[in-house]
């Protein structure tokens, strides 16, 4: 026989953890077209015993309820120990619930024999939902005696109806990764069905933006090696003259339009972390492809000026005829500094000044953590670590951007494995109360080491060999064709429900008044990085404002 409860979709349940530790959850509250989670974790009563359990679901929302079996994946560096702050599960390597394996209904499910199994249950709840209470009841029947275990959650939905995602957020999309680990040829007709699926999964974890790889992003490559080549833009070279096919590029607008994606984030046009080079970019040159541009070529030589003179114009009149102009952004490259020791702010104004006539009207924005760039008129669309925000937050920036990536382990929200969930979904909050318009994670689906240099197997190797904290290099598994999802990018998208109902209350009291709730509820203003430590606060505020919006 087993015992099974109920708990919050905010825990995450270790292998070792004791089962009764969990509070149960009786019920939760969700707005009309908000995705509702919970979990069902379940043990053996007897130690040293194992079932295997048909389950049945009964509720009016059953069609609406997607399950699945959290995995555990290893990591060998959860935290980088000499800067992270004491807010994690533990620091130590081990086994972590990530990994979300869908099963059906009809699936048997396993109770081990030592340790708690998990399985998470997700409502997406139809927009149209008559408002009211819909209770879930799972039933687990043991296969050898017929015993039977069940539990109850009622979900209550209320009458506001949530609005659709209005962040621009982006992961950056690592299309030859899918390639590689799925052993298929780039840019093949599989390639393209892979990349479609990975693309779905993207929107549906509230990616509203995807990496445009134009030319093979110049990110993550170790120098003077390459990345598989993956080029929307087919070139031609005729003497000086170059000529452009944007066939492909038309096909990837498509595909990302099809499953909601509004923004396209153009690949950096050099070589990140100094402005050095030239993205590697394949050119036709005489009949015979090449790789004209790279690490070989300086960034500001003028055989690259000449090219970006003439690719640019006809780039944004391509864009422009897609009718994605007013949504595309542009990078020059991503996280330049201004150390003494480095010549990356010289080289990141020379390369702007070159460019920013040839993409007048654009907005050119990226990844960088020194103010120095916005003052000085380098940058008018930074986008700031959210561990060095507060000199931005000064300023009367247009839009506001922030982001979070490896360093980002300390004080500051983040997504890694041994972080509590809380410290994850804290981030819709906060990107409301700074009133950021984007937000910016480099790692949606990143299955190598560092600098690309070995392939890796996201199921065994989290952390990049051992390079970042887990959690960091991607947010998603590839699966069968597909992508599924994590633990970490279903619980952001929680996040990113709280900032729309948020919003949806600022209409209807005023942004002061939201503030103050929050300020209320948190003991504080909830800043990026004064914040409850606690699931309590995430639960309150969003059933406050469901309760508030009526």
């Amino acid at each position: 026989m087993v015992e099974a409860k109920v708990i919050s979709s905010l825990e995450k349940v270790m292998l070792t953890d004791d089962y009764d530790s969990f509070e149960t959850v009786k019920a939760l509250n969700a707005a009309r077209g908000e995705r509702a989670s919970f979990q069902v974790v379940i043990k053996n009563a007897k130690l040293g015993s194992y079932s295997d359990l048909k389950m049945s679901v009964r509720s009016k929302l059953l069609h609406s309820i997607s399950i699945a079996r959290v995995g555990h994946v290893p990591s060998e560096m959860p935290a980088y120990l000499e800067r992270s702050d004491d807010d994690y599960i533990t620091k130590e390597p081990g086994l972590f619930p990530d990994v979300l394996y869908p099963i059906k209904r009809t699936d048997i499910v396993r109770s081990g024999r030592y340790y708690p199994d998990t399985l998470w249950f997700t409502v997406d709840i139809p927009a149209d939902a008559e408002p009211g209470d819909y209770p879930v009841c799972i039933t687990f029947t043991d296969i050898k005696d017929e015993t039977k275990t069940k539990v109850r959650v009622v979900v209550s939905v209320k009458n506001a109806v949530i609005d659709k995602n209005d962040l621009i957020f982006t992961q950056w999309f690592h299309c030859d990764s899918i390639a590689d680990y799925f052993g298929v040829k780039m840019m093949s007709e599989r390639h393209w069905k892979l990349i479609e699926q990975f693309i779905k999964t993207a929107a549906r974890t509230g990616i509203t933006m995807l990496l445009t790889p134009l030319f093979t992003p110049p990110l993550d490559t170790a120098i003077g090696t390459e990345r598989p080549t993956m080029q929307l833009v087919r070139v031609v070279k005729t003497g000086e003259k170059y000529t452009f096919d944007f066939t492909l590029l038309e096909r990837w607008v498509k595909l990302c339009r099809k499953y909601g994606i509004e923004y396209f984030e153009m690949s950096h046009l050099f070589t990140q972390w100094g402005v050095c080079a030239c993205p590697k970019i394949v050119v036709n040159v005489d009949g015979k492809d090449e790789k004209l541009f790279g690490w070989h070529v300086a960034a500001m030589s003028d055989m690259y000026k000449n090219f970006l003179s003439q690719f640019l114009p006809a780039l944004t009149a391509e864009l422009d005829k897609l009718g994605i102009a007013d949504k595309c952004y542009f990078h020059i490259s991503d996280e330049p500094s201004v150390s003494p020791e480095k010549p990356d702010y010289e080289n990141y104004l020379a390369a702007k000044e070159f460019v920013a006539p040839l993409l007048k009207g654009c907005k050119i924005m990226d990844a960088l953590s020194h103010v120095e760039f916005y003052d000085n008129g380098l940058i008018e669309y930074p986008v700031c670590s959210t561990n060095h925000l507060a000199p931005f937050m000064e300023r009367d920036i247009k839009e506001r951007w922030c982001y979070y990536c490896c360093s980002q382990g300390d004080k500051v929200a983040n997504r890694f494995f041994a972080m509590p969930s809380y410290r994850n979904r804290i981030s819709g909050v906060q990107l409301y109360v700074g009133d950021m318009v984007g937000f910016l994670q480099w790692g949606f689906n990143f299955y190598y080491s560092a600098n690309a240099v070995h392939k890796i197997d996201p199921y065994v190797t989290s952390d990049g060999l051992r390079a970042w904290p887990s959690g960091d290099p991607y947010s998603v598994y590839p699966y069968k064709g597909t992508a599924i999802e994590s633990i970490r990018s279903v619980v952001f998208f929680e996040g990113l429900q709280d900032r729309m109902l948020l919003k949806m209350l600022e209409k209807k009291i005023g942004r002061d008044k939201v503030l103050a709730l929050i300020s209320e509820l948190a003991g504080g203003e909830g800043t990026f990085e004064e914040y409850p430590k606690n699931s309590k606060f995430l639960v309150q505020l969003h059933d406050r404002v469901l309760k508030m919006l009526g």
